[in-house]
């Protein structure tokens, strides 16, 4: 027996419903799964607040004493006093991070596709980590406690929609650091995964 007109309104009304939660309830589970990785920065910053003499040498082998305590003069090109690789669980090279005394530099495998329009580039390390951190700069100027020319910045290198390099300036302490290589390894993973799916 067929369906008269108004029960197959409901019927559509009905799918399109059921495909906007399915949509909500994928939305929700990768924030879920963004929270729980912030949960697990911020458990991390408390291991190293309370083991910072043990974890600072780790994450600045290169020259710690020089980035502590020298203040080195600005440059016009970046100089890396250190090069870390950023690697997937399972060991590929996603990119090498070069890290000044104030400054990061990221370049991207040349041959993995990352590309911008994958989360959770824009949703997650655009909006919730660098925006943040250059935010709170900017609230700091406003209250005078930091200079201007201190201020956290970010560019992204594009060809086509493909990420090649992200470039950051003044990202700050060694926390900050912390974070941003957590980060931008993480979200560079979980852009890795969708590839391979």
């Amino acid at each position: 027996m067929g369906l008269n007109e108004s029960e197959a309104e409901e019927v559509k009304q009905l799918a399109e419903l059921k495909a906007k939660l399915q949509k909500k309830l994928e939305s929700l589970k990768e924030e879920v799964k963004t929270l729980e990785y912030l949960v697990s920065i911020v458990d991390s910053l408390l291991v190293s607040k309370s083991f910072r003499k043990v974890e600072a040498p780790q994450l600045l082998q290169a020259q710690p004493t020089q980035v502590e305590t020298v203040p080195v003069p600005q440059a016009p090109e970046i100089t890396a006093q250190e090069m870390l690789n950023l690697e997937a669980s399972d060991g590929v090279l996603l990119a090498k991070m070069y890290v000044t005394d104030k400054d990061v530099h990221v370049v991207v495998k040349p041959n993995l596709n990352l590309y911008v329009s994958t989360p959770p580039f824009q949703s997650f390390l655009v909006s919730r980590v660098l925006e943040s951190m250059k935010s709170k700069d900017l609230e700091l100027v406003k209250e005078g406690k930091l200079n201007p020319d201190k201020v956290f910045d970010y560019e992204l290198k594009i060809e086509g929609d493909a990420i090649r390099e992200i470039r950051i300036r003044n990202y700050g302490d060694k926390r900050r650091l912390r974070e941003l290589r957590t980060s931008i390894r993480w979200t560079l993973e979980k852009m890795y995964e969708k590839l391979k799916v």
